[in-house]
């Protein structure tokens, strides 16, 4: 890895207010770290002034190093704290490098480092600063030097991990199967009480039905995610019209997913897949009273995420749910699309929805209108033999 021009390393180590946060590159002084290096050091900003790590006065050390302060330095406190435990935790740590054999030794003249640190204001505890800054520098030298995290890493990663400032996890749908649970009651405080009552699992999906959001309007997805901040909500507006805007506003009101019908024009549906797209939205066809989903799907120029085989509540008692070809669905659209089931779903009818290939069964009143709605949603669960993800993992591993 050494001969590559650019390596970049991150860590973050501690708790705060002493935690320590690394930023740092690594590349050879004939490459566009050189560059850098000598314009941190020639141009400094006001209240960022770059310094040289250093083992003691007079000392520098090998590789030569470089920390730039990523806060602005306000006063005499805070530059003892780079110039103290910051600078002196950074420069044993690059010479514990070179010693541990993460920097190879015969290298150590040729390559350069800039190190970016953060020292929070109301840090005071000096011996935290040095203990944190060390091992964060030097877990970011070594994560660099051995190009940690290649690709792979970081796609199993990615829809697993809870960002710190945020607290939660974006779910994007990728491991069915998935219980949604669909309100269409037009009265918030039974479906606020409802929800409340839900098992916390990333298998549930929460849908604002169209009568709730005919009578509350799109906003209430957003009551529902600040309830749920982890929760897939679903805003089934079945669009007809005007398919970009409609998506918009829902989007705009947070909503995860976004319901159109498949009865819609063309450019409509287009559109409206097309938007949700800029949002960060998936689509999904709502295919009730649809006679032939798959020949509306082969049309498309654009496929939505999830197609949801939709039988109407008003005919639920006098029709048997017929769910159609899932296979032929999923193979129009390259097996990138989900498909929900929906209509009449009841507890002994699970594992016949999964076997025809549902990805998503939704489910109303068996649920929503229970007795006992925890017990009823986790019947459900354990049926679709669903295990629940912890929702605070904490990433230690390399």
């Amino acid at each position: 890895m050494i001969d590559d021009e650019l390596l970049v390393g991150e860590a973050l180590v501690g708790e705060e207010p002493e935690i320590a946060h690394i930023d740092l590159v690594v590349g050879r002084k004939k490459g566009p770290i050189s560059q850098a290096f000598v314009n941190s050091l020639a141009q400094p900003t006001q209240g960022h002034t770059p310094i040289l790590a250093v083992v003691r006065p007079n000392l520098p050390v090998k590789p030569a190093t470089l920390i730039v302060p990523k806060v602005t330095i306000r006063n005499l406190e805070d530059a003892e704290k780079i110039f103290g435990p910051a600078q002196s935790a950074i420069a044993k740590a690059v010479v514990d490098a070179v010693e541990e054999g993460i920097i190879p030794k015969e290298k150590v003249e040729d390559i350069l480092i800039i190190v970016s640190v953060f020292i929070h204001p109301r840090g005071k505890d000096y011996q935290r600063l040095y203990r944190y800054n060390y091992g964060a520098t030097k877990l970011a030298l070594r994560r660099a030097m051995e190009g940690f995290p290649n690709i792979d890493k970081i796609l199993e990663e990615k829809d697993k991990s809870i960002h710190a400032m945020i607290g939660f996890r974006i779910n994007n749908l990728k491991k069915p199967p998935y219980l949604e649970i669909a309100f269409d009651i037009p009265d918030w405080r039974r479906v606020e009480g409802v929800i409340r009552a839900l098992p916390r699992t990333d298998a549930i999906i929460i849908e604002a039905g169209t009568p709730l959001i005919k009578r509350y309007g799109v906003e209430v997805v957003q009551k529902i995610h600040q309830m749920r901040p982890e929760t897939v909500v679903v805003a089934d507006l079945k669009t007809l019209d005007t398919g970009n805007l409609e998506a918009r506003m829902a989007g705009d009101a947070t909503a995860d997913v976004i319901v159109f019908s498949g009865l819609a024009p063309l450019k409509t549906m287009e559109k409206f897949i097309e938007e949700c797209q800029k949002v960060g939205a998936l689509s999904l066809m709502d295919t009730l009273n649809m006679p032939d989903p798959a020949e509306v799907l082969k049309k498309l120029k654009v496929k939505p995420d999830i197609l949801e085989l939709h039988r109407a509540i008003d005919v639920e008692h006098t029709e048997k749910a017929q769910w159609g070809n899932i296979g032929e669905i999923k193979k129009i659209c390259n097996n990138k699309i989900l498909v929900a089931v929906a209509g009449g779903i009841r507890l002994d009818r699970v594992e016949e929805a999964l076997k025809s290939g549902a990805d998503i069964l939704v489910v109303g009143r068996a649920i929503t209108a229970a007795k006992d709605v925890t017990g009823a949603a986790r019947a459900f669960l354990q049926r679709m033999g669903v295990e629940e993800v912890d929702q605070f993992r904490i990433m230690t591993d390399f």
